[in-house]
């Protein structure tokens, strides 16, 4: 092939940037692929202006990569599918420097989740989470989205708040001719499906993900707390309070679903998606495309775990507490998604997204052992209801008589719920070989949890593409954005008590009965259980945020040279309120962050040949205290069971950020990459274990810290292999992928307010030091394979005090398989098969499990169904 010349090369690097640079892009047929196909000289343009539309692909998502200003990474539909992961989450741990906490946290370069970020088609989005600001990412079902791309080196285009890198998630374009899909899926657990698992009796529609209102607050109860009122016994102090004979009806109305845990089988899992689409000529160069798609998951998991506490002393680690930890869960995701996109000529397109989200997770557990000197047996019953809602409308628009001049905007409204109730937690103690109902005053808790968070999203952008000479090109970005963000969390806890001197604890063997001959409505009544609400002075909060954003930035294309350089201005206001619904004199706890920030960045990209580059990137970021985090209340993680501290007086973290990045690309999808990074970090924030025998973790700012590592990525047909050494064996439908990140971090804390920690020099709490992942596939007539495996390394999961070690959430090793068939035109069966080592996940201090249990393995099997295909 004839090389490009340099004119030809400069006009075909600012024609890439273009692209590469539009929020809001047209789909392409095959038809148009094909006419692209055939002329080869497409890229040959004696101009700036783009006609036409950018096809969805891997080709394209590769090419996205390779000419973008910023050190990115790119996964398409196609290679999504050929994992067979389910949501986004699952996908991005296969990406070089990513690894995945928690099922549903994603780390970018070993840095925790309050150093990444998450856009949806460019526009931020709220997070159902009491208390992480970042978005679960499995809440998104890998069927909504047309690509992902990570962000690892800042530009001033994007949110201010970028550490690690940020996950641009975008969804299906709409289809120009017709489209239709339907896939159902059956699915086995190890351990699980078709054994007894722990259940309790919930609502007839629990299936859906949506409570039928079995576990809603009772309406008696509900309208005497109406408007933050708190439940309160009649007394000489009190003359307004409930009687004796109310709370008597409160608490039977509240008890009336039950406590009691049972054991039942457990089916399979089970899955379908629909989507369907198609484009229309409504009048003369104006297009509208439609297409629409739903998605319902339901997945079960037995787990038996082992947790185990410890206290350091002169002879080395002591048990002080162990725990056999008995649970099912079932966790049922349902989506939604809707969208149209309106072509006016080539110039013009609007387009409307509308998408709701949902995660149920429904989890009973049994916990046995010895917690703070006492044997005892603890149960939980537990709905969550997580839901995201965005309705978001873009433009793209293209002036030829103003130079070619585009303007992308987006408004994005979204809102984030979640929805607890009736979570039942209770226990009982052993009194010798008896196991009794617990005597102690927090021996039952009934708690009803909501979080509204609301956020506004708009942002504007304007590029000028001005061609300066034969190899000299310009694009000059200017825009800017508004974000606004109201957050309500409630939480209401009522507990049963015993009144003192009642007769029932004096009955034999009352006590030792099932739950719900304890709590009953016969032993609902003034001498004996009486309800009380015992909802903490700080588990309710409203918070606001104020985001004002503008930028500029230049892109200069010289030969083989391109240059970045530009600045984001934010200014940033934002209060969160905690207040005492129980104690209307007390005067609410206010924090504020009000603060504006200049955030420069630049890059260089040498294009050395036609096929390989070398790239520059440095930023300065930062990361906001969030709103929990800058309030001194106390409250309780729901991921891990742990009360927390906020802080006031955090600070915001300011991070300097440095790229290089050798880049080669072989043709097709071959390419390899190296790529070395260092972050430096002022006042990083981190979650500091409290001494104590409760576990209580705090909020402060350390000193500094630096993350800084190697990053591999390599993409190879394996079509070389049959031809040198297997004797011409045809092995061209063989791919290979590797990627392996070498990640060192150290933090250092100041000595004067965290005396207590253990090391006060340290790896960042959850950085693996390297991740590695190995993707070996076969793509034929017919038949398609997959065998895809993960490691990440040892990782602090937990700080330690007082000279306790740190807790480490030891090494995975995920192997996954996949092999799918074209069983008939438009027929497709597909086998997953997950976690085929299944090794321990363990947690370990000083060599000694805190933690440790197995996820067991799964397969599955889909049809799908696909007209034309």
């Amino acid at each position: 092939m004839k090389p490009a010349t340099p004119a030809a090369r400069g006009r075909r690097l600012l024609v890439l940037a273009i692209l590469a640079q539009l929020g809001t892009l047209h789909a392409q047929t095959p038809e148009d692929d094909a006419v692209v196909a055939a002329d080869p000289s497409a890229t040959e343009l004696e101009g700036v202006r783009v006609q036409g539309a950018r096809s969805s692909g891997e080709t394209l998502y590769l090419d996205e990569k390779r000419i973008a200003p910023a050190v990115t990474e790119a996964v398409s539909a196609e290679q999504i599918s050929r994992t067979g992961d389910s949501d986004a989450a699952t996908t991005l741990r296969r990406i070089a420097g990513l690894s995945l906490v928690d099922g549903r946290y994603v780390y970018v370069r070993g840095l925790g989740e309050r150093y990444s970020s998450v856009l949806l088609n460019g526009a931020q989005v709220p997070s159902p989470d009491f208390t992480r600001r970042v978005v679960p990412l499995d809440l998104f079902p890998n069927e909504l989205l047309d690509g992902i791309v990570v962000q690892k080196s800042y530009t001033p285009d994007m949110p201010g708040e970028f550490g690690g890198g940020t996950v641009l998630l975008r969804t299906r374009e709409v289809p120009r001719a017709p489209f239709f899909r339907v896939q159902g899926t059956l699915g086995w657990a190890d351990g699980t499906t078709f054994e007894d698992g722990l259940r309790y009796d919930g609502g007839a529609r629990d299936w859906t993900g949506r409570d039928d209102g079995t576990r809603e607050l009772p309406g008696s109860l509900a309208s005497v707390i109406a408007n933050g009122a708190y439940l309160r016994p009649r007394s000489a102090t009190n003359p307004n309070g409930a009687t004796p004979e109310q709370l008597q009806g409160y608490g039977r109305d509240l008890a009336a679903s039950g406590f009691g845990v049972r054991n039942k089988e457990v089916g399979p899992e089970t899955g379908f998606s629909i989507g369907l689409g198609n484009g229309y000529e409504i009048a003369d160069d104006v297009r509208l495309g439609v297409i629409g798609a739903v998605r319902y998951n339901q997945d079960w998991e037995n787990r038996h775990e082992t947790r185990a506490t410890y206290a350091a002393s002169s002879a080395g680690l002591s048990n002080t507490g162990r725990l056999d930890v008995d649970s099912t869960q079932r966790s049922i995701d349902a989506s939604g998604f809707l969208g149209l996109g309106l072509d006016i000529g080539m110039n013009h397109r609007l387009g409307l997204t509308l998408m709701q989200l949902r995660q149920t997770d429904d989890r009973t557990r049994i916990s046995d052992g010895v917690v703070d000197s006492v044997e005892s047996r603890f149960h939980e019953l537990r709905w969550v209801e997580n839901e995201l809602s965005a309705r978001q409308l873009t433009g793209h628009h293209v002036f030829p008589a103003a130079r070619d001049l585009e303007i992308d905007w987006q408004y994005t409204n979204a809102t984030a719920t979640r929805d607890e109730p009736n979570r039942r937690n209770y226990r009982y103690d052993y009194a010798g070989d008896v196991l009794e109902y617990s005597r102690r005053s927090d021996a039952h808790a009934t708690t009803y949890g909501t979080l509204d968070d609301e956020q506004d999203d708009f942002s504007f952008r304007a590029m000028l593409p001005i061609m300066l000479g034969d190899t000299t090109t310009l694009a000059i970005s200017a825009g800017g954005g508004r974000t606004e963000r109201e957050r309500d969390s409630a939480i209401r806890t009522f507990a049963y008590q015993l009144a003192p001197g009642s007769p029932l604890a004096t009955q034999p063997g009352f006590l030792a009965q099932p739950i719900d001959l304890v709590i009953n409505p016969d032993t609902i009544r003034p001498d004996g259980f009486v309800l009380r609400e015992v909802t903490r002075p700080t588990d309710n909060y409203f918070a606001d945020q104020s985001l004002d954003a503008l930028f500029l930035n230049a892109d200069l294309n010289l030969g083989a040279w391109r240059f970045t350089a530009g600045a984001r201005h934010e200014r940033n206001e934002q209060s969160v309120t905690t207040f005492d619904i129980g104690n209307s004199a007390r005067e609410p706890i206010v924090a504020r962050d009000d603060s504006s920030h200049w955030l420069p960045a630049a890059g260089i990209t040498f294009a050395y040949s036609d096929d390989a580059q070398i790239r520059l990137a440095f930023g300065r970021t930062l990361s906001r205290p969030d709103f929990r985090e800058l309030s001194q209340a106390p409250f309780t993680d729901p991921e891990l069971d742990i009360d927390t501290i906020g802080n006031p007086n955090l600070r915001t973290t300011r991070i300097r950020n440095l790229d290089l990045r050798w880049e080669y690309y072989f043709g097709g999808r071959d390419s390899v990459s190296v790529a070395l990074f260092d972050k430096q970090f002022a006042d990083p924030i981190e979650k500091l274990r409290v001494p104590g025998s409760s576990p209580l973790l705090e909020l402060a700012n350390a000193a500094e810290a630096h993350n800084y590592g190697i990053e591999i990525d390599a993409n190879k047909n394996l079509g070389f292999v049959g031809e040198r050494w297997l004797g011409g064996l045809d092995t061209s439908r063989w791919q290979i992928g590797l990627n392996y990140s070498r990640i060192e971090s150290s933090i250092d804390l100041d000595a004067a307010s965290a005396s207590y920690q253990t090391n006060l020099s340290r790896p960042m709490q959850g950085q693996s030091p390297y991740v590695v992942n190995l993707q070996l596939g076969y793509e034929g007539e017919r038949h398609e394979a997959n065998l895809l495996f993960n490691r990440f390394g040892r990782r602090i999961s937990e700080v330690g005090v007082q000279g306790q070690p740190d807790i480490y959430e030891e090494s995975f090793d995920s192997l996954d398989a996949l092999w799918r068939y074209r069983i008939a035109e438009g027929w497709r069966l597909t086998f997953r098969l997950r976690n085929l080592l299944d090794p321990d996940v363990a947690f370990t201090q000083g060599g000694l499990d805190t933690r440790a249990f197995k996820r067991g393995r799964e397969a599955l099997v889909s049809i799908e169904w696909r007209p034309g295909s």
